[in-house]
């Protein structure tokens, strides 16, 4: 039910292209900390979004974002024997705010909030599986180097379960079409 609410939301950002919006892909590398790190044992994990970009005024812009996040398999601390592996797919609406109103270059600020959808799969001595959707919430800063390439580093936070909280860093680029 929410992949297909996921597509019907980006189909509906499809006529934004005709004012100046633009389509494109980030990729980044996600590091887990707290709660996360603690299921994984630090296992570092990738991120793949795409997103339809639209100016709001020289300096804002607006992104709505579908994107998947893995964190691979990873021995669980204080569990011996467990294995824990952690995705996500989530919806979210990224705000970049560029100070020098020139978002073709430079750098800017990112906030974001949105659902994500999260999968805790656990295996071996104590296996179990959690889902939950949850609100999520991100802030960062960016650069963007060229009209199509730019980088940015990303705080996260989403409370998967009362005693589980996602939180964590991302690193990665984005291309603009």
């Amino acid at each position: 039910m929410i992949p297909r609410r996921l597509a019907l939301l980006l189909l509906a950002a499809l006529p934004l292209c005709g004012q100046d919006a633009a389509i494109g892909l980030k990729v980044h590398g996600l590091v887990p900390m707290s709660d996360l790190r603690d299921l994984t044992n630090g296992q570092l994990g990738l991120g793949v979004s795409v997103f339809v970009e639209v100016p709001v005024s020289e300096g804002i812009r607006l992104r709505p974002t579908l994107g998947a996040q893995q964190i691979p398999k990873g021995d669980t601390l204080g569990l011996a024997g467990t294995k824990t592996r952690v995705t996500s797919v989530d919806l979210m609406l990224d705000a970049l705010w560029f100070p020098g109103e020139t978002p073709e270059h430079g750098p800017y600020l990112i906030g974001s909030i949105g659902g994500q959808q999260w999968r805790v799969s656990a295996t071996g001595s104590s296996p179990s599986t959690l889902s939950a959707t949850r609100l999520g919430l991100a802030g960062g800063i960016g650069y963007q180097f060229s009209p199509h390439l730019g980088a940015e580093m990303k705080g996260f936070w989403s409370p998967i379960e009362k005693n589980l909280t996602a939180t964590g860093l991302t690193l990665g680029a984005s291309w603009r079409f």
